[in-house]
């Protein structure tokens, strides 16, 4: 039992860990690749528009996510009536007499 929740554990924190160094992985790389796109925009055009087109990405993008964030949810359909013990035995009972019914046929084909 202490086997298993200590596995459990360790699957939780080594996810916990490799989760933040692939989100500081990730914060570094969209550094890198911000200033790699301002450089090659302050070549293009001036060093103010450059950031302008920078900036307006990033609002972009936050105006994107913060919609994403508080879009509706569809609701969940509501689960199905729970089933009696009747009702299966009685399930179980039909389908048991089709097979004995079908197979009653199969063994006249078999001459």
């Amino acid at each position: 039992m202490f086997y298993a929740l200590e596995l459990r554990l360790r699957l939780i924190i080594r996810r916990i860990v490799f989760g933040a160094l692939a989100l500081i992985a990730l914060i570094v790389s969209a550094v890198y690749f911000t200033r790699a796109g301002l450089v090659a925009l302050a070549e293009l055009y001036d060093t103010q528009t450059a950031l302008l087109i920078v900036g307006g990405i990033y609002l972009a993008l936050a105006l994107i996510l913060l919609l994403m964030a508080n879009r509706r949810k569809v609701p969940a359909p509501p689960p199905p009536p729970a089933t009696s013990i009747a009702s299966l035995l009685e399930a179980f009972l039909a389908g048991r007499a089709a097979g004995t019914a079908a197979g009653r046929r199969g063994d006249d084909d078999d001459d």
